[in-house]
């Protein structure tokens, strides 16, 4: 199945910055538990992360705001395109948030993973939704972005 939608997980660059900025230091200790926001892959028992905050937002908007993010401490592979969505998104509770052109939000669900897509596709079919972020429903981190 050919997805309506592509996934705009954090950046390289962006990944780069934030990891050359610093932040708090975790070693995975269980898996799932602790899910890269580059790669977005959950990280393996011992692998090395970084808790840093990120504003996923491009322009100003009442809905801005930075959310704690885990990040691979050693840059990383990006997430691939493909036509699934991967664990890390479908095995959680999320919570996703539509947003139009300029950055305020049409529509919001809480929802178990399994029913992402199914979500997006009908965010997505109306035409005022540009960008649609996916956050972990319980602790809040942004998981990524989603554009047509």
């Amino acid at each position: 199945m050919a997805l309506d939608y592509t996934l705009a997980p954090i950046s390289p660059d962006t990944a780069d910055v934030l990891r050359a900025g610093g932040g708090e230091r975790y070693i995975a200790d269980t898996n799932p538990g602790y899910p890269c926001r580059q790669c977005l892959l959950d990280a393996e028992v011992g692998e090395v992360l970084l808790l840093v905050s990120h504003d996923p937002f491009t322009i100003d908007s009442p809905y801005r705001a930075r959310s704690p993010i885990f990040l691979h401490e050693q840059p990383c592979t990006p997430a691939a395109t493909s036509a699934r969505l991967p664990e890390q998104l479908t095995s959680r509770q999320l919570s996703v948030r539509a947003f139009d052109g300029n950055a305020m939000m049409v529509d919001a669900a809480v929802i178990d993973g399994a029913d992402l897509d199914a979500l997006l596709q009908r965010f997505f079919d109306d035409s005022s939704t540009v960008e649609v972020h996916v956050h972990n429903a319980t602790r809040g981190c942004w998981a990524t972005s989603v554009v047509r």
